[in-house]
C-alpha cells in the first residue's frame, strides 16, 4: 500500500515538476521572443532561394505536366518504342526545360516591355513637369480672377504650404540623410539579393520538378513511417487538398490577370491614351491581388493620367470600372470556379490581416491559405456535430433557437420581441408545456424543477419487498390472536 502511495506521489512530483519546467521555458520564450524572431527570419533568409525555387517549381509544374504528356506521346510513336522508362525520362526532362525557358522568356519580355515604357515615362514627366505646373497656375489664376474672395485665402494657403514643406526639409529630411542613406542602400542590396535568389531559384526549381516523383515518394515514405495509415491517409488527402486549392487560385488569378491587362492595352493603344503599356502592365499585375487589385492598380494609373490629360482620365476611370465589373462578375468566376469557396466577408478578412503580417505575398496568399484553414476547421465542426447526433447543414441553424436540454430535440421559431410578464409566461409556457412555473422565468430553474419533479414520483416497490411485508403482516395478526 504504502509503495503505492509513494508511486504516486512520484508520479504526481513529476508531473507539477515538468509543468513547472514548460511554464518557466515559456516566460523565457516571452522574454526573448525578438531574438526568436531574429533567428527565424535569419533562417528564412539563408532558405531564399530555396523558397524561390520551392515557388517558380510550383507555377511551372502545370506547364511540365502539359509538355510532358505531349513530348512522351510524341517520342512513345516516332522515336522511343516500346521502352516506357527511358520514354518517362526523356519527356521528363524535355518538359522540363521547355517550362523553364518558356517561364524565362516570359519575365524577360515582361521586362522588356515595362523597363522602356517605364524609363520614358520617367524621363517625359521629368521634362514636362514645369509644363504641368505652368497649367495648375494659369488655372489657378483663371479661377481667381472670377472669384476674387477666395484670392488672400489662395495665398494664405501657398504660404502656409511652403512653410510646412520647408520645416518638413529643415527638421526631418536634412538631419536623419544618414539614415534615408542607409535605406536606400538597404534597398538596393535587397533588390540584389531577391535578384541573386530568383536566380538560383531557377536552378533550384529544375532540380525539384526533374525529380519531383522521387521527392513524392520520399514524403510519403515518411508520412507512413511516422503515422498509422489511417492518419496517413488523412495526411495526404489534406496535402492533395491543399494543392488543388493553391494550384487552382493561383493559376486561375495569374490567366485571369494576363487577360485583363491585354485587354487593358487593346483599349488604351485604341484610344491613344498616354502611357497605354505601363498602365496595362501595371493594372494586370496588380491584379492578381483580390479584392483590392484592381483599385490599387487603377488609382496611380488614373492620376499619373490626369496630369497630362483629364478627358483621357475620365475615360480610362469609367473604362476600368465597366471591365472589373465584367471581369469580377462573370470572366474570373468562370476561370476560377469555387476554388477557395470563401464568401466575400472572409476573402476580405484574408486579405487584410495576410497583407498587414506578410505584405505584398500575405495579400496573394492569404485567401488560398485562409481557404485551407477553413475547410479544416469545417472539417473538424462536421466530426463533432456527427458524433452528437446533430446535423452540419447550416440552413437548419437559421431559425434555431436553443436545443431542449431534456429531450435534446431542436427549439425553433423567430426571436420573439419584448412582450410583457404576462405575454412572456405564456410564451414560456408553450415552449417548457406543464413542467414550468411561472414564477422561475429562468431557463435553469425551469431545468431543476423538471428535475425535482422527477425525483418526486413514486417509485415502485420491489416484489421482494412487499413479500416481506406481508409476511410481517401475517406475523403480527397471529400475535394478536
Amino acid at each position: 500500500m504504502g509503495g503505492r502511495w509513494n508511486n504516486n506521489y512520484i508520479k504526481q512530483g513529476a508531473v507539477i515538476t515538468v509543468s513547472l519546467c514548460i511554464v518557466v521555458l515559456f516566460a523565457q520564450l516571452l522574454g526573448r521572443i525578438g531574438v526568436i524572431f531574429n533567428m527565424l527570419r535569419a533562417v528564412f533568409s539563408a532558405l531564399g532561394p530555396v523558397i524561390v525555387g520551392c515557388i517558380i517549381a510550383f507555377l511551372i509544374n502545370p506547364i511540365m505536366i502539359f509538355f510532358k504528356d505531349v513530348t512522351a506521346k510524341l517520342l512513345e510513336k516516332y522515336i522511343i518504342k516500346n521502352n516506357q522508362d527511358k520514354v518517362r525520362k526523356v519527356s521528363n526532362i524535355l518538359s522540363v526545360v521547355i517550362s523553364v525557358l518558356l517561364f524565362i522568356a516570359f519575365i524577360v519580355a515582361l521586362l522588356w516591355i515595362l523597363i522602356p515604357e517605364l524609363a520614358d515615362s520617367i524621363e517625359k514627366l521629368y521634362y514636362e513637369f514645369p509644363g504641368y505646373i505652368n497649367n495648375v497656375q494659369d488655372w489657378a489664376e483663371r479661377t481667381l480672377r472670377k472669384n476674387p474672395e477666395f484670392e488672400e485665402q489662395f495665398s494664405n494657403y501657398i504660404s502656409n504650404l511652403q512653410a510646412v514643406v520647408m520645416d518638413f526639409l529643415n527638421s526631418k529630411v536634412m538631419p536623419n540623410m544618414d539614415i534615408i542613406i542607409a535605406r536606400i542602400s538597404s534597398g538596393l542590396i535587397g533588390g540584389v539579393r531577391f535578384v541573386f535568389n530568383f536566380l538560383i531559384g531557377i536552378i533550384v526549381a529544375v532540380y525539384i520538378l526533374i525529380g519531383k516523383d522521387e521527392l513524392g515518394a520520399q514524403g510519403k515514405k515518411i508520412i507512413y513511417g511516422l503515422f498509422s495509415k489511417k492518419t496517413g491517409n488523412k495526411v495526404l488527402d489534406s496535402i492533395e487538398y491543399i494543392n488543388s486549392v493553391f494550384s487552382g487560385f493561383i493559376n486561375g488569378t495569374i490567366i485571369d490577370s494576363i487577360l485583363v491587362g491585354a485587354v487593358c492595352a487593346v483599349f488604351c493603344n485604341a484610344v491613344n491614351m498616354p502611357y497605354a503599356t505601363l498602365i496595362s502592365v501595371v493594372v494586370g499585375v496588380t491584379n492578381v491581388i483580390p479584392f483590392f487589385g484592381p483599385f490599387i492598380g487603377a488609382i496611380p494609373s488614373a492620376l499619373l493620367i490626369l496630369v497630362e490629360d483629364p478627358m483621357m482620365c475620365l475615360v480610362f476611370v469609367i473604362f476600368i470600372l465597366i471591365w472589373q465589373q465584367i471581369d469580377g462578375n462573370i470572366i474570373a468566376p468562370i476561370i476560377l470556379g469555387d476554388s477557395t469557396g470563401l464568401s466575400g466577408l472572409w476573402v476580405l478578412v484574408a486579405i487584410l490581416v495576410g497583407g498587414d503580417l506578410f505584405g505584398f505575398m500575405g495579400m496573394l496568399l492569404g485567401v488560398p491559405v485562409f481557404a485551407c484553414i477553413y475547410t479544416f476547421i469545417t472539417i473538424l465542426l462536421r466530426n463533432r456535430l456527427k458524433s452528437k447526433g446533430m446535423s452540419n447543414k447550416t440552413e437548419q441553424f437559421l431559425n434555431l433557437r436553443r436545443y431542449d436540454e431534456i429531450t435534446g430535440e431542436p427549439v425553433y421559431g423567430e426571436k420573439p420581441k419584448r412582450m410583457s410578464l404576462k405575454k412572456r409566461k405564456k410564451y414560456m409556457k408553450k415552449i417548457h408545456g406543464q413542467h414550468f412555473n411561472p414564477a422561475n422565468l429562468h431557463i435553469g430553474k425551469v431545468k431543476r424543477e423538471k428535475v425535482e419533479d422527477a425525483e418526486n414520483v413514486e417509485k415502485p416497490e420491489n416484489i421482494g419487498d412487499k413479500d416481506n411485508k406481508d409476511s410481517e403482516s401475517e406475523e403480527k395478526i397471529k400475535k394478536e390472536d
